[in-house]
């Protein structure tokens, strides 16, 4: 048996598809465009990160500034000098001045008891008063004296 002739194929295995380079194509533009986005989106959100920091810094220096000035400001050691520049007159309390309290809010065994202080400066307040200030009575007739 004889073979015939085969056609010999001129034309490649893969064939060129146009509508599938056009949309290899407008994918890889869609990727690059993606990527561009992508990319100025982080460098706006690195400087505001940067913008954020700097604020935070600049804060933290203010509020080490501050926690400085109030530390000066409650310095014992200073009192004297500060009440002298306000021109107060202020002394320590004497020893029969002072009250010590406990936890509860009541006076420490051996501290002065609050009724006695009260007592104390109500008869202080009654000397004070005059006669003439004293509040008047009335008589058993209802007349005031």
């Amino acid at each position: 048996m004889r073979r015939r002739n085969r056609k010999v194929n001129k034309h490649s295995r893969f064939t060129v598809n146009t509508a599938g380079v056009v949309a290899l194509l407008v994918t890889g533009f869609a990727m690059v465009m993606f990527y561009c986005v992508l990319g100025m989106r982080c460098t706006s959100i690195a400087q505001e990160l940067e913008a954020a920091e700097k604020d935070y810094k600049q804060l933290s220096k203010e509020c080490e500034r501050v926690a400085a000035r109030w530390t000066e400001m409650m310095a014992v050691d200073r009192l004297p000098e500060k009440l002298t520049r306000f021109g107060l007159e202020m002394n320590l309390p004497r020893a029969d001045q002072q009250v010590r309290m406990n936890a509860a809010g009541r006076p420490l065994p051996g501290q002065i008891a609050v009724a006695r202080a009260r007592e104390r400066l109500a008869t202080a307040n009654m000397a004070q008063i005059t006669p003439e200030a004293q509040p008047r009575k009335r008589t058993s007739r209802g007349k005031i004296r």
